[in-house]
């Protein structure tokens, strides 16, 4: 018998991400991977206990398993059946069918039955105690993940509507720019998964949706009108659990269904499979899994594992220095800096983050990049690391505008320009008049975080202003403002932005770019043209320092069960709903000096 998976939890945790060069950020994880007995004729199997924790389940009234009940094994496929499946129900069960429409074993042949099943029994014994992981270590893990997941968030039924479609994100695996998941991961579609009271057994199950990279799956019943039920179950869509429809039956694993009622049955394997032909249901790809992979490389072709670049500088983002791609995980790169202290622990960026380049981009911007080595030739970047500027936008000394504070990423500031670049750049000088705050910054001209003056006057939300005397300026106006300090306003009109498809209260996943190494669920609570605030669920909603900006098109957000996908630990529980986050967060301590109340 080949070998069924576990658990779909269990089985996340022994991936292996090698083709996709990916190690974790940080020595703790969810579980350690474990190797797997390969032995040709016996498989690992774990049988299922009551102390084992149950898949993520809804609308389940399970009945106790019949002490009597036995496994129904199927006969052998020939030596020549392959793994691959076909692409609908109906071309399986026309090559498959006739394993299921077999009949008992007679009477001349229950002897040469009962040698197989004594067999069988030896080499479910013999796999059984030879296996690697105890039913203590599986009951751990499983909890374990638990307590980092987006399980016990979908345990109630209404959470799911809030989560954000794999669409809507850009920067992920089937993101946005393309309608595969749309075309890939179809509602209606049948697929086979683990049964969740006997694990290492598999059924067909029918896909009702998707929360994320999970997918919610109604067991595929024999007799709608006898069968218990109905049972449904989250399964992580994304990795090696699903498989299409008919590859246990090329690959001898064991179907068993869901409901009691059903296994008495005595032709449950051939009613169901001549049901679903009649149906003709679409399946998942016979390589599901390393079709996820293929998306997932495609997210990180920008930089290359020990590839020199030119990241920002964490110390001080005004400059850039020499760092080297140290590790990979996802779409995410860890740069260790050249020219810093021994114990230095480097940063966290993504592929296709703003802040990191490739080598000579410093030199052809007309910038100094720290920790260059004198023996390196700096080549010229390619195009691609210059986005183009727009005609009609001048980039000039002193010009004003409203952008993301780059250290308090919660904030919105008056900003200027303090000295032009080559290729539209330029270095950004937060508010003087905020000395304790004021920060520089490398900034394109068409970042998502450079906006134009009244920005956060036309979305009604607040503005770090500018002070005058050490004291706030009341009913603040750019207009008087400008001629004031002899500053021009840095006309953003000739770009434009998309307005983001995300709304109020909806989840996903995302960094915290202040520690990056942090990738946790997070709620958006304000949307505001392009720029989304987002707050990091499990912490204070009264604490500032919980919420972000950040651009819809942002690589640091990812859809749900994104860190499951790639084998992170998520930073945390996600938070039920809340009419609290439908609403933007602002500081009870400060005077009523926000831009809303301002002239224009």
């Amino acid at each position: 018998m080949a070998e069924a998976n576990i658990d779909p939890k269990l089985d996340l945790a022994s991936q292996d991400l090698s083709s996709t060069t990916m190690s974790p950020p940080t020595a703790s994880s969810s579980g350690k991977t474990k190797k797997k007995s390969k032995s040709k004729k016996s498989t690992t199997t774990v049988e299922s206990t009551s102390s084992t924790p149950e898949p993520v389940c809804t609308k389940i009234e399970p009945p106790s398993l019949s002490s009597s009940a036995t496994k129904k094994k199927k006969s052998k496929s020939t030596k020549g059946t392959t793994t691959s499946s076909p692409s609908s129900s109906q071309e399986l069960v026309s090559s498959n069918l006739d394993l299921a429409s077999q009949s008992p074993p007679s009477a001349s042949t229950s002897k040469k039955a009962k040698s197989k099943k004594s067999t069988a029994t030896a080499t479910l014994a013999q796999s059984t105690s030879t296996s690697t992981l105890t039913q203590a270590q599986i009951s751990a893990a499983l909890q374990q993940d638990e307590a980092h997941s987006w399980d016990n968030y979908l345990k109630k039924s209404n959470n799911a509507q809030w989560i954000c479609g794999v669409e809507y994100f850009e920067h992920a695996p089937f993101g946005s720019g393309s309608n595969k998941w749309l075309n890939y991961a179809q509602p209606g579609m049948v697929i086979e998964v683990p049964n969740y009271k006997c694990p290492t057994d598999y059924w067909p199950a029918t896909v009702i949706g998707f929360a994320g990279y999970s997918a919610l799956v109604e067991y595929v019943r024999v007799d709608e009108r006898k069968s218990d039920g109905p049972y449904k179950c989250w399964f992580p869509f994304c990795s090696r659990v699903p498989k299409p429809l008919g590859y246990c039956l090329s690959n001898d694993i064991l179907l068993r269904p869901v409901s009691d009622i059903d296994k008495k049955d005595r032709h449950f394997l051939k009613k169901t499979f001549t049901k679903l032909a009649a149906k003709n249901l679409p399946t998942i790809k016979p390589e599901h899994w390393e079709y996820c992979l293929e998306e997932l490389k495609s997210t990180a072709t920008r930089f290359k594992l020990n590839e020199l670049v030119e990241a920002l500088d964490k110390l001080d983002c005004g400059k850039t220095r020499m760092g080297i791609v140290s590790m990979t995980l996802g779409n995410r790169i860890h740069v260790q800096y050249l020219g810093m202290e021994d114990d230095d622990e480097g940063f966290w960026f993504s592929q296709q983050s703003e802040h990191v380049h490739k080598m000579g981009w410093s030199h052809a911007v007309g910038m100094e990049v720290l920790g260059a080595r004198s023996d390196l030739a700096y080549p010229v970047p390619p195009p691609s690391e210059f986005p183009p500027v727009p005609a009609g936008v001048e980039i000039v000394r002193d010009a004003m505008f409203e952008m993301r504070h780059p250290v308090h990423l919660h904030k919105i500031c008056a900003a200027f320009i303090v000295k032009p670049l080559q290729h539209g750049y330029f270095v950004a000088g937060t508010d003087w008049t905020r000395e304790e705050e004021s920060v520089d910054v490398v900034m394109h001209v068409t970042s998502d975080y450079v906006l134009p003056i009244n920005f956060c006057r036309k979305h009604d939300i607040h503005l770090e202003l500018p002070k005058k005397n050490g004291k706030q300026i009341m009913n603040f106006s750019w207009r008087k403002y400008l001629p004031e300090v002899d500053c021009p306003a840095l006309d953003l009109s000739a770009i434009k932005k998309e307005k983001a498809k995300f709304t109020k209260g909806c989840k996903m996943e995302a960094v915290d770019l202040r520690g990056p190494t942090y990738l946790g669920p997070a709620t958006v609570t304000d949307v505001c043209g392009h720029l989304l605030q987002i707050r990091f669920d499990g912490f204070p909603r009264a604490d500032e320092e919980s919420y972000q900006w950040v651009s819809a098109r942002s690589p640091d957000i990812y859809p749900a069960c994104y860190s499951q996908f790639i084998g992170h630990k998520l930073g945390g529980q996600p938070d039920v709903p809340n009419p609290a986050d439908y609403t933007c967060f602002t500081d009870p301590e400060e005077p009523s000096t926000s831009s809303r109340s301002s002239s224009c």
